[in-house]
């Protein structure tokens, strides 16, 4: 199973929210348009022991925040061979709420606070209103096009951003959107965003490739559908830009 990417979909039933279950049917999609193996399981119950070993790459769903800290509480127990995982450049994509289970604070709108896994060095606090807007930005020459539902303002410390606002929220109103360590990468864009961005699904099966040694032919794939939805929402965004 060497020349198999290995993906772990991270409790699916619970991570569930805007339809963010397209994110695992386009990395099997574009996989296969890559000619790469690509094999999916999911992680069904939350009390599971994970065989970080076996994985390629971790796909963390956009959840509400009420089921965050029981899940930061099971993997803490495994938090060690999570960070192995981290460290030795392996794959991870959380998208949307989730993104406060990799933060270090998390406070919630009742004055409670817990923590998260410690991951990227950035505080969470709950919203009192729900922004949702299009969200447009760059990352790794690329454009990502879709939308955000935010619940969480995200104050980012000494972990880097994922990418460069063009339009949008973001994590906390300013330029900066979602974030980075090593291959682990937080967005705050649904769509969902490999649906959206299958070019994005792409890097990240390289990264994945990459890291664990298989060679790769790299082919040109037909992205036209997508390239236009892209280009209609931009002008649309420009429009809201200019009225």
């Amino acid at each position: 199973m060497n020349n198999v990417i290995n993906v772990a979909w991270m409790y699916p039933d619970v991570l569930n929210l805007h339809g963010e279950r397209g994110n695992a049917k386009a990395f099997e999609i574009v996989a296969k348009k890559m000619n790469v193996n690509l094999n999916i399981d999911r992680i069904d119950n939350i009390d599971e022991i994970i065989d970080f070993e076996k994985y390629d790459i971790l796909l963390f769903n956009a959840g509400e925040l009420k089921v965050i800290n029981e899940i930061s509480n099971i993997l803490n127990n495994q938090i060690e061979k999570l960070k192995d995982y981290i460290e030795s450049n392996k794959v991870i994509l959380v998208t949307g709420t989730t993104g406060a289970l990799f933060a270090n604070k998390i406070n919630r709108l009742d004055g409670t606070t817990f923590n998260g896994l410690n991951i990227f060095d950035m505080d969470v606090s709950e919203r009192d209103m729900v922004i949702g807007d299009d969200l447009y930005f760059e990352f790794e020459n690329m454009e990502i096009m879709g939308s955000q539902i935010q619940m969480i303002d995200i104050n980012l410390k000494s972990v880097n951003p994922l990418g460069k606002i063009k339009y949008g929220y973001g994590n906390n109103g300013s330029n900066s959107e979602g974030a980075k360590y090593k291959n682990t990468i937080f967005t705050n864009e649904l769509g969902p965003v490999l649906v959206k961005n299958p070019w994005m699904a792409e890097y990240l099966i390289e990264l994945a490739l990459k890291n664990k040694n298989i060679e790769y032919e790299k082919i040109k794939l037909d992205y036209e559908l997508e390239l236009k939805s892209l280009e209609s929402t931009k002008e649309f965004i420009n429009q809201k830009i200019i009225a």
